[in-house]
């Protein structure tokens, strides 16, 4: 109670190089609430607050095992920015592009994304088709040339080499960064 918290998980540590488990250890993953979750999010929206943290930690330490490592922490973020050359009706760039931006945001996203709307799932690795698949149907739209992810730092746009897709960890999230509408 009196935590601010959107998305919780808790991981299964994997065997370390030796072959063992570490004994004990439980990780938990956080993504704080957001008020406005669909549109794009900032990287101070997904810091979780220490004084939230710390209360989930005391509400956790009273119903573990004693031996049991606690580990709460936001997830490895993957900030990715797509670029997207499409083809719109004439004189319907604008609406195009605010239609793209939207889409994009919701679907890349670890609150209101994924192919459910439930947030971007946990260590799912994000393909180039995904993003084909997201942006399907829009109207005005006469065809979509390409789309090109890139892999960005936080709030930036495109940078770097395209990808095909990018990888997570196991405790990994995607975010939209600053995507780009180029109209053909």
């Amino acid at each position: 109670p009196g935590v601010s918290f959107g998305r919780v998980k808790c991981l299964q540590p994997l065997p370390s190089d030796t072959g063992q488990v570490a004994p004990g250890q439980v990780y938990v993953l956080v993504i704080p609430r957001v008020h406005q979750p669909f549109g794009y999010l900032t990287p101070e929206d997904l810091e979780p607050k220490d004084a939230d943290i710390d209360r989930l930690k005391q509400f956790l330490d009273q119903r573990r095992l004693i031996t049991t490592r606690l580990f709460v922490n936001a997830p490895a973020y993957r900030w990715v920015a797509a670029q997207v050359q499409v083809r719109a009706r004439i004189g319907m760039e604008t609406a195009v592009s605010q239609q793209i931006l939207a889409r994009l945001y919701q679907f890349l996203n670890p609150l209101a994304g994924g192919a459910n709307g439930m947030g971007w799932p946990f260590g799912r690795e994000l393909f180039v088709s995904d993003v084909y698949q997201c942006l399907q149907g829009i109207p005005d739209v006469q065809f979509i040339r390409s789309v090109t992810l890139y892999v960005t730092s936080p709030g930036s746009g495109p940078q770097g080499e395209p990808e095909e897709s990018v990888k997570l960890v196991e405790h990994g999230m995607i975010v939209s960064g600053k995507h780009e509408v180029i109209f053909v």
